[in-house]
């Protein structure tokens, strides 16, 4: 049976199981805290989880399109501790919604639909509440129904019915028309990646509220510049590593066991014992690590695999010779299976704090761009070649008569983020065994799974980790 020797009580060993934003978060808080004997386990090549860099791919390509907002507090203050600037690594704008309608045929120009743009010169509501009322493409009004219906919230405090879903707010509140196409579904999508008919009302008021009543940049959209493991989790490595830490990648664990008062983990590379291990995994994998330690888990292993999930589609576009861009680095299409397009060579080129096009974006050599599909629907067809003919289409009518992209590429996350549902029975940090804790965007929060509720939940597992060697 394994113990404790006076060394190990005095020079905890901690495991953490996922290299992605909520097991990178738990790390650096956990190095900050001064537990040194701190190694983190990656299953795949590259860090970031299901928010990565795909390998082999464009330096820039990721699994999926993430957005981020001013009001994620904790990743933005996690990326400056470990070296990074989020002004250089985001392009940072006011909320703007811009969409397009596609031309018939689409060789011809397309038009715009719908246009709003948060005021920056106004502090929080009064920003969203100006860039609505001076929205392009819904009349006055709707217009006049979203701000009584924003009044309305505001003096509710943000609450609604239990169990409501977001499309049944949105008719007690008679929110109709383009502002609720264009403005409302597609910020609940975009924000929960869960169909309105399907989304949790009260989490998506939680997001609402954190904007309106936030500072005036909490409603800022953040764009991400460099690849996702770019982004926060390949710095944290490197900052935990000067500390001492150790980070494997390509080093799956396969099984996590009691070994007395200590936790026997078994990878592919090797076995060591550790004081306390966090899994910062996804739900299913967790509930295969969870399966060897018998009785106690057979409920949190059962909720974890009973958790549903929503795909995202991301298709890529070169276009080697064509020096193009959109009219907005993120651009929403109408009437179209591909719902956004992000301009990437934009992005990668755009000058920090600057919300206008520079010089170096017109005169690159070759432009791609990122499609989107959020939570794809069964009946949704995707074929990659299918989804170029459409993206293409959607390109044409954008920018003119363009050749066929030269390359494409098409990734489907299966299970991206956890379907935000009313009354889903999210499962906290804590198990059964306070040695083992939970990380993950999956986790109890008043957000949907994004890269901020991964980061809060990671630095709730430190916490825990770090509270019960003092117990």
């Amino acid at each position: 049976m394994a113990s404790l020797n006076s060394a190990q009580r005095n020079r905890p060993r901690v495991a953490i199981i996922g290299g992605g934003y909520a097991g990178m978060a738990a790390a650096v808080s956990l190095i900050d805290a001064g537990i040194q004997d701190l190694t983190v386990y990656e299953a795949g090549p590259v860090l970031g989880g299901r928010a990565r860099r795909i390998p082999g791919g464009n330096s820039d390509d990721d699994n999926g399109q993430h957005l981020c907002l001013g009001a994620y507090t904790e990743l933005l203050k996690l990326m400056n501790r470990v070296g990074g600037d989020p002004e250089q690594l985001f392009y940072r704008s006011p909320l703007r919604l811009l969409f397009q309608g596609l031309a018939t045929p689409p060789i011809k120009q397309s038009r715009s639909v719908f246009s709003l743009r948060s005021q920056s010169y106004l502090p929080a509501p009064l920003n969203l509440a100006a860039g609505i009322l001076l929205s392009s493409g819904a009349n006055l009004s709707e217009r006049t129904r979203t701000l009584l219906a924003l009044n309305r919230l505001q003096q509710q405090r943000y609450r609604c019915t239990s169990g409501q879903t977001v499309s049944s707010l949105f008719n007690e509140l008679d929110i109709q028309g383009e502002l609720r196409s264009y403005f409302w579904d597609s910020l609940c999508l975009a924000a929960l990646n869960t169909p309105p008919k399907i989304a949790c009302a009260q989490t998506f008021l939680n997001i609402l509220q954190d904007i309106a009543e936030g500072p005036r940049q909490a409603s800022d959209l953040l764009i991400p510049k460099v690849d996702l493991s770019r982004l926060f989790p390949e710095p944290a490595a490197r900052y935990i590593q000067d500390k001492g830490a150790e980070v494997f990648s390509s080093c799956a664990v396969k099984r996590v066991e009691p070994a007395g008062q200590l936790l026997r983990l078994q990878g592919t590379r090797h076995q060591r014992l550790y004081h306390h291990v966090i899994l910062a995994v996804p739900p299913r994998a967790a509930s295969v690590l969870l399966s060897g330690w018998g009785e106690c888990m057979h409920d949190l292993g059962n909720q974890l695999l009973a958790l549903p999930h929503e795909k995202i589609a991301t298709l890529t576009l070169d276009y080697f010779n064509s020096a193009l861009r959109l009219p907005f680095p993120m651009m929403g299409i109408a009437n179209s299976p591909i719902e956004w397009m992000f301009d990437r060579s934009f992005l990668l080129q755009a000058k920090p704090g600057s919300d206008s096009w520079n010089r170096a974006a017109l005169q690159r050599k070759s432009s791609r761009f990122t499609c989107v599909i959020s939570a794809p629907q069964e009946e949704t067809h995707l074929e990659k070649h299918a989804l170029t003919q459409v993206a293409h289409a959607c390109m044409q009518s954008l920018c003119g008569p363009l050749p066929d992209p030269d390359t494409s590429r098409l990734v489907v996350e299966k299970f991206a983020t956890l379907s935000c549902r009313p009354n889903i029975r999210r499962p906290h940090a804590h198990t059964p065994d306070k040695r083992l804790i939970l990380a993950g965007d999956y986790l109890q929060s008043r957000y949907p799974s994004t890269l901020e509720t991964a980061v809060r939940s990671g630095l709730e597992a430190a916490a825990l980790t770090i509270e019960s060697f003092s117990i």
